[in-house]
């Protein structure tokens, strides 16, 4: 927690600073214009206009309540994509995750771990399209900085490291009258089923005694992530771009909400993503 946090205000400074830098950048650029100033002559329409920016950041995830809290982590990606107006653009978006499970303390995900139950690292592809509105843009240095909106749809797959299976969550059933030892004994003759019909075991199982002492629980794997599982997921937010710096080469920063309807069983889960990068434009509008 003291590294995410250490994260969160180094990522928060870089904000303010870039904000500032760019104030002074447009102080600057005011104080320098001759007396009287020339008014911007907007550039021709000579044809099709199309960008594209690496970039990294941050997500922070919201809860779940099947399977708990994700995990808080970086992102890398880039986007691209094409003007058909002089402020439409549709393009797409592709990110990897690293982490793409819930947070080690969460509690459901942790109990299945401690069973034995296989917990491989789940990293994540997302890709999406997505639709840009640009606002006007305000000249800087020769350069414009615009502002716009954004919003997409896609969808998140997993991808395993060490295994091809990620318990999140049990499934518990109570065996009344008959041990841990003699469930374990039929689980290995085969004949487990016909003392706890219909029991899922195909992502493992566990045996442990009941909390009354009189017989057993059958643990069970209830949700679970697979190798190469896609998601729907749609996003929506703005940001900044400060085009054409040197030459093509220009900058943005982006916000944006992020929404998986039903990560499990109706459950949706709502995240936070943070991003900044490069933005390479050519062509005129």
């Amino acid at each position: 927690m003291e590294v995410v946090n250490y994260m969160r205000v180094r990522f928060f400074i870089f904000l303010v600073l870039f904000v500032f830098a760019l104030g002074q950048s447009s102080l600057f650029a005011q104080g320098t214009c001759p007396s009287p100033c020339p008014s911007p002559s907007p550039s021709p329409s000579t044809g099709l206009q199309f960008e594209i920016s690496p970039y990294a950041g941050f997500i922070w995830n919201g809860n779940n309540d099947a399977v708990g809290s994700f995990m808080n982590t970086q992102i890398l990606g880039v986007r691209g994509g094409g003007y058909v107006t002089s402020a439409f653009e549709i393009g797409g978006n592709w990110s990897w995750n690293n982490h793409f499970q819930p947070k080690p303390e969460d509690t459901t995900a942790a109990f299945a771990g401690n069973l034995g139950f296989p917990q491989a690292s789940v990293r994540s592809n997302l890709w999406e399209l997505e639709f840009t509105y640009n606002f006007g843009s305000r000249g800087l240095f020769g350069h414009a900085i615009k502002p716009y909106l954004v919003a997409g749809a896609g969808g998140i797959r997993t991808n395993m490291k060490n295994g091809n299976v990620f318990v999140l969550n049990n499934t518990f059933i109570d065996v009344p009258g008959v041990s841990p030892a003699t469930l374990r004994t039929a689980e290995a003759n085969g004949t487990l089923h016909s003392i706890v019909p219909g029991a899922n075991t195909t992502n493992g199982v566990a045996f442990v005694t009941n909390p009354t002492g009189t017989g057993s629980t059958v643990v069970v794997a209830n949700d679970v992530f697979r190798d190469n599982s896609t998601f729907f997921t749609f996003s929506y937010g703005g940001g900044l771009k400060l085009a054409r710096v040197w030459g093509p080469l220009g900058f943005f920063g982006d916000i944006r909400g992020r929404t998986i309807p039903n990560l499990f069983n109706g459950h949706g889960t709502n995240l936070l993503e943070l991003s900044a990068g490069l933005n390479f434009a050519w062509g005129e509008k």
